[in-house]
């Protein structure tokens, strides 16, 4: 015992200090084994997470900004055909859809010096209704304009109303000429207009 003893008093400083450093590297390997390694470990599986989840987020956004632009689109296209349909879509006027359409034509005419002498309504054209439609439907509305006037003036009137009136059709043209002035023509032009009619009641 005596000699055990002696021999730990007998180690010399620098010995001692080689023991402790020896201690501290063993522990701090311990420690990076024990904690640090998988601490990194950790750490690198959840900066991967990250990576995965930020792609994900980013094709996320890509079709949510798609979707926002589709429904922006269709949104759109929904405005400008009701809007295609109100400016067009003939109403009567005192229930008369003769005296609606001469108000809308005769501006356009007195434009090009011609004067609206008559007017007069032809025969409905049903059209097929969408099955969607439950209580409407739209029908073709045939409208003949008297007139005279030259040539020039009334394809000018005609590019005139197609171009303001996109879903009015010029359906006939009629051009009789006159004797007492070749150059003025008795003309009868027929727009078909577009018209809303209640769907017939089954008996």
């Amino acid at each position: 015992m005596m000699d055990r003893d002696a021999n730990q008093s007998s180690l010399s400083p620098r010995k001692k200090a080689g023991l402790t450093i020896l201690g501290a590297l063993l522990l701090n390997a311990a420690i990076v084994y024990l904690g640090v390694l998988p601490m990194k470990a950790r750490i690198s599986t959840t900066e991967k997470a990250v990576e995965d989840t930020d792609q994900n987020n980013a094709k996320i956004s890509e079709i949510i900004n798609t979707t926002n632009d589709k429904k922006a689109l269709v949104q759109s296209l929904n405005e400008e055909h009701t809007q295609l349909v109100e400016q067009g879509l003939l109403t009567p006027l005192l229930n008369s859809y003769t005296m609606r359409a001469k108000t809308i034509i005769e501006p356009y005419a007195r434009l090009h010096n011609l004067n609206i002498e008559d007017v007069a309504e032809l025969p409905m054209i049903p059209m097929k209704r969408p099955p969607e439609l439950k209580e409407i439907t739209y029908a073709r509305l045939p409208i003949e304009f008297t007139t005279s006037g030259s040539y020039t003036q009334l394809t000018a009137f005609i590019t005139l109303v197609e171009k303001e009136l996109p879903m009015t059709a010029l359906s006939s043209l009629k051009i009789t000429p006159q004797n007492r002035d070749p150059e003025k023509h008795l003309i009868q032009v027929c727009f078909e207009w577009p018209v809303e009619t209640p769907v017939p009641s089954k008996p």
